[in-house]
């Protein structure tokens, strides 16, 4: 009987898979195109060692289900169809991580859960999450690097993420943000803590050592960079060098950091479970498997007819006139920002003002007006000075101010455009695209980017670029 229960939930979890197959070949695909996310191939088979290794255990457990959670499986997948509705991938990422556990716990029960807590949560390092944390570690690093500078009496100005020293400048990039190493670290430390502590307050202290510790590392580790070209008159610690240094650096410190903790560790062993099935879980696996079963095809079912047949086709009789209302002779702009797959884009002098503008005629998994991956301008050229908001007549429109390594200043005015709205981006324009989509306009907006001295100036441009053309 054993093994009816344990089989069953599996299945249903490969079910799950089927259901979320976009979702889960989705986050294979930022595995494969991201750095950042290569460690989470290693994520699931450590997760089945973990089981693997107290394979035991799920031959004794008490499984009993869990009924109370099939209202909590119904809330993730309403979640995961709004999530699929806002074309936000993380949350249909989150949505296929908490289904599986929801499902084992559910058809497995309490006690089952209580003995492979670690496993279930560690699988969750499995989804790709922290890219949105890159501009707030920036902004750490550029300052611990000014801070230590300033300690040791060295000439040192901040514009931005731009540092300058007497013989040369430095760029705090994406790349120097150091979110690889705290994502890496983080996982890495906290089953570091699982394998090797038993006190919950050491296995806490150490995982968030391990988050604290590559923050701080960086931002020495950018001091360095700086010194060593300082020191050097610039001739070392730039281009790809201070990524190698970076490294090795890396790999020192988290040397460093198991060093430390084992002289902490506890012997871990697993207290052997004795308990046995019960007579009536047979029955409640049943109502478990046939009630998972129910709720995950649900909104699926729902989803399909509701927009599985919405007409996606495009509509490109606006794309002459626009593309004539720009000047030919500036076709490409110093700022010029990067917008993911859209499937039309305009960039020049539009009325004398130097215009981006990229449409999207529906939004899907593939076509994304709202994209993680989208830049609002060239950040290998500018960096943000400052940001604010402006609240206008027909909604509201972001500023960034931006410099460039030359000290050169610019301002840009950008929003996005639902149904002749302003939206400034994020979930509210992930809403506002669901409504439009509900309203049967297929999600369809725009991107728009000016660049100006002030609102008032490009206001009656901008008031344009709100009706006919878009």
């Amino acid at each position: 009987m054993m093994n009816s229960i344990v089989l069953r939930p599996v299945i249903l979890c490969l079910i799950c898979l089927g259901i979320y197959w976009d979702a889960a070949t989705s986050m294979v695909s930022v595995w494969l195109s991201s750095e950042t996310y290569k460690h989470c191939f290693l994520i699931i088979p450590i997760v089945i060692y973990l089981f693997w290794e107290r394979k035991q255990d799920l031959a004794v457990l008490d499984y009993k289900p869990n009924l109370y959670l099939l209202p909590v499986l119904f809330f993730i997948q309403v979640i995961a169809f709004i999530g699929d509705s806002l074309g936000v991938n993380l949350i249909g990422h989150l949505a296929l991580y908490s289904s599986i556990v929801t499902i084992l716990w559910l058809c497995l029960g309490n006690a089952f859960v209580k003995a492979f807590m670690f496993p279930l949560f560690f699988l969750g390092f499995s989804v790709p999450f922290g890219e949105e944390l890159v501009p707030m570690l920036q902004d750490v690093t550029a300052f611990l690097t000014v801070e230590l500078l300033r300690i040791f009496s060295i000439p040192i100005y901040r514009e931005g993420l731009y540092l300058y020293i007497p013989n040369g400048t430095f760029l705090v990039a994406e790349a120097c943000a150091g979110i690889r190493f705290l994502i890496a670290s983080f996982a890495l430390g906290t089953l570091y803590a699982y394998m090797n502590y038993k006190t919950k307050w050491k296995m806490a202290a150490f995982i968030v050592a391990s988050l604290v510790v590559p923050i701080i590392a960086n931002g020495l580790r950018a001091f360095g960079i700086v010194v060593i070209g300082y020191s050097t008159d610039m001739e070392h610690a730039t281009g790809a060098d201070h990524l190698v240094y970076g490294w090795f650096f890396f790999a020192f410190v988290l040397l460093i950091l198991f060093w430390l903790g084992h002289f902490g560790a506890e012997k871990v062993s697993w207290n052997r479970l004795s308990k046995t099935a019960s007579a009536q879980t047979q029955s409640l696996s049943n109502v478990a498997t046939v009630g998972t079963l129910l709720l995950l095809l649900a909104i699926p079912s729902y989803t399909y007819v509701a927009f599985g047949s919405q007409n996606k086709a495009l509509d490109l009789t606006l794309s002459t006139d626009l593309q004539q209302s720009f000047d030919a002779r500036a076709s490409s702009l110093e700022w010029q920002p990067f917008i993911n797959n859209p499937h039309e884009q305009w960039s020049g002098t539009l009325n004398q003002v130097p215009t981006y503008i990229a449409k999207f005629h529906f939004d899907d998994g593939e076509y994304e007006l709202v994209n993680g991956l989208s830049r609002t301008y060239d950040i290998d050229k500018w960096t943000k000075k400052s940001s604010g908001i402006i609240a206008t007549e027909k909604g509201v429109v972001n500023t960034t101010q931006l410099v460039n390594v030359k000290g050169e200043n610019i301002t840009l005015f950008w929003w996005f455009d639902v149904d002749g709205e302003r939206t400034p981006g994020g979930l509210r324009t992930k809403i506002k695209q669901v409504l439009s989509k509900v309203k049967g306009n297929k999600g369809k907006g725009s991107f728009i980017a000016l660049e100006g001295k002030d609102w008032e100036s490009l206001a009656p441009l901008a008031n344009q670029l709100n009706k006919p053309l878009l």
